[in-house]
C-alpha cells in the first residue's frame, strides 16, 4: 500500500474512533462552536494519537483542524466545511452514536479494512480525500 492511501485510511479511522465516542464533538460540529479534544486508538498495530479542534465559522465555512501522530508520521489536517457538509457529518456521527447504544458488539478499530467500512469512516473519508474541503500536510520523523 502506498503512503497516501494508508495515511487517508489511518486518518479516517482516527476520525471514526475518536469522534464517534464523543457526543460533545458531534454537538459542537453541528453548531460549529469551538471545541478541543484528544484521544488515541490502536489500529493496524499502531498507536495513533489525535488532537482535534473546531475553531468556529470563518465566513461561510466551519473550520476544523486535527493533528495526528502515528509511526513517526505527523499530519495536520485543516478542513473548511460548508453548512450542508457539517449537517451531513454531524448527522452520521449522531446516528452512529445512537446505534452504538443498542449494539451488542463494539466496533473493532484494530482492523484497518473493517474499520474503513464503517459509515462514519466513509463520511469523513469523502471529505478528507477532497482537496477543496480538506488539506493534509505530513512530515515524517
Amino acid at each position: 500500500m502506498h503512503k497516501k492511501p494508508i495515511l487517508f485510511l489511518i486518518l479516517t479511522i482516527v476520525c471514526l474512533a475518536v469522534h464517534s465516542a464523543d457526543a460533545d464533538f458531534a454537538k459542537a460540529l453541528r453548531n460549529c462552536t469551538p471545541f478541543s479534544g484528544s484521544g488515541s486508538v490502536q489500529t493496524g498495530g499502531m498507536n495513533v494519537k489525535s488532537t482535534k479542534r473546531i475553531s468556529g465559522w470563518q465566513g461561510d465555512k466551519c473550520v476544523y483542524k486535527e493533528s495526528v501522530n502515528f509511526a513517526g508520521i505527523n499530519s495536520d489536517i485543516v478542513c473548511k466545511f460548508t453548512k450542508p457538509q457539517v449537517e451531513e457529518l454531524a448527522s452520521v456521527l449522531e446516528a452512529y452514536e445512537l446505534m452504538q447504544k443498542y449494539a451488542d458488539d463494539k466496533p473493532d478499530f484494530s482492523n484497518l479494512e473493517e474499520a474503513q467500512k464503517n459509515p462514519v469512516s466513509r463520511a469523513w473519508q469523502k471529505y478528507l480525500s477532497d482537496e477543496a474541503v480538506c488539506t493534509i500536510s505530513t512530515d515524517q520523523n
